[in-house]
């Protein structure tokens, strides 16, 4: 049987992730719309990239049961492994999301000794729900693009799929709690800081996905080194 063709250069892979690279930068400035057009508390701003964890993790689950790569012949640990981290991710998200709205939501902290006014306001907008519908579509096109389109389920073991969600989701959404509180508490929810904090998320989350592409590659490379390894025995 021939050998199989060589995997892609790192970056080939890049090039064809970068349409959904690009969505999630716009995804991730989309925030920006309701800071500046709509006055969006803190509060707001940090649920919006909640609902993006819930819709990344709802997507990782699929591409970790849809796993076929190295680990494919140890079903019942995969099984173990996916479920495990399914627990984990949720637990992590609905602790984060109750932890951000006791913050601020003025539960906690009062910056001017009272609950912030209009903080619950966006969620009565249609402009939120459409910036976090837009999270939940880049995050389901992402899964097609690289996943589906791409074939990766053909190479990537469920162990290699599930440890780069959890390592985005602490990443992210700590960083959205630490910078969500300086912009809330010593800045008094200054909308020029919450800018800031939205492009700081945005670079962040770009880079992160970059780091994955390329991750992907050297598990692909790595993978498909040892099936010709084993051919050639």
């Amino acid at each position: 049987m021939p050998d199989a063709p060589p995997a892609p250069p790192a970056g080939t892979m890049l090039k064809r992730a970068l349409p959904s690279i690009l969505l999630i930068a716009v995804a991730s400035l989309a925030p920006l719309w309701g800071v500046l057009a709509q006055d969006w508390s803190v509060l707001a701003v940090a649920f919006a990239y909640v609902a993006d964890g819930v819709a990344d993790g709802l997507t990782y689950r699929l591409r970790a049961r849809r796993a076929q790569g190295a680990a494919s012949d140890e079903d019942a640990k995969d099984r173990v492994l996916v479920s495990e981290f399914v627990r984990t991710y949720f637990v992590v998200v609905a602790a984060m999301g109750l932890v951000l709205y006791m913050v601020f939501s003025g539960r906690l902290l009062k910056p001017a000794g009272g609950v912030p006014e209009g903080v619950f306001q966006p969620f009565a907008t249609w402009q939120f729900w459409a910036v976090a519908a837009g999270f939940v579509a880049v995050r389901w096109f992402t899964y097609w693009w690289d996943w589906v389109r791409g074939e990766e389920a053909a190479f990537m073991p469920p162990a290699g799929v599930v440890a780069a969600p959890l390592r985005r989701l602490f990443v992210l959404q700590f960083g959205v709690l630490v910078g969500g509180l300086i912009v809330y508490w010593p800045l008094g929810s200054s909308g020029a800081a919450l800018v800031v904090l939205v492009l700081v998320v945005a670079a962040a989350e770009v880079a992160l996905a970059v780091f994955e592409r390329l991750r992907t590659a050297r598990i692909r490379a790595a993978v498909e080194a040892g099936v010709r390894a084993e051919r050639r025995r």
